[in-house]
């Protein structure tokens, strides 16, 4: 069974990064990270281009976590934590399989620099050890060579490829799926 009381939010820190709750006070900082076109490039989402829009996606990150449907820390460097710079967390559970979607997303100002491969292994451990996870899986736009990197880098295998899985602004869109399984 998995334990999807995050309350007290966990705050999460690596060697380089505190993984942290995403709080109204960032709404610019999540306007620069989801209003970014590098940056959502292969992330079919609504793009946060105001403010409001940012608030909304703030609102909608803590009423997941409110609601044990998702948890998703901000990407902060650990001696400058109000500084956020990317979003990472388990976007979507799946009970009866104990298994998550993990997602990311960085600003391109910090990417190439280790950090997403740095803050996945912290998701992971929190993961399996405190959620109970038994898999986490990671869904990606074919397109995303770097995103397919790091997932290999990190361990996770080619699970599958699904044609046409969604639309998004009109275009249909391909997904492949990772898989990564708790070591027993």
């Amino acid at each position: 069974m998995l334990n999807l009381n995050f309350n007290p939010f966990p705050e999460l820190k690596t060697k380089r990064l505190l993984l942290r709750q995403v709080m109204p006070t960032d709404a610019k900082l999540v306007m620069r990270i989801r209003g970014n076109e590098e940056a959502m490039r292969y992330i079919p989402r609504p793009r946060a281009n105001t403010v409001e829009d940012a608030l909304a996606v703030v609102k909608m990150l803590t009423d997941g976590i409110n609601d044990g449907k998702s948890i998703n820390w901000a990407i902060a460097d650990i001696n400058e934590p109000a500084e956020i710079f990317g979003i990472m967390g388990y976007v979507n559970f799946y009970l009866e399989q104990n298994k998550a979607e993990i997602g990311y997303m960085l600003h391109p100002d910090y990417w190439g620099k280790g950090y997403v491969p740095e803050a996945i292994l912290e998701v992971e451990r929190f993961g399996f050890e405190q959620i109970n996870l038994q898999a986490i899986e990671a869904k990606i736009d074919p397109r995303n060579d770097n995103s397919r990197k790091i997932l290999r880098r990190n361990n996770y295998q080619f699970d599958r490829l699904v044609k046409k899985e969604m639309t998004f602004q009109g275009e249909d869109l391909d997904s492949e799926y990772y898989i990564k399984n708790r070591i027993q």
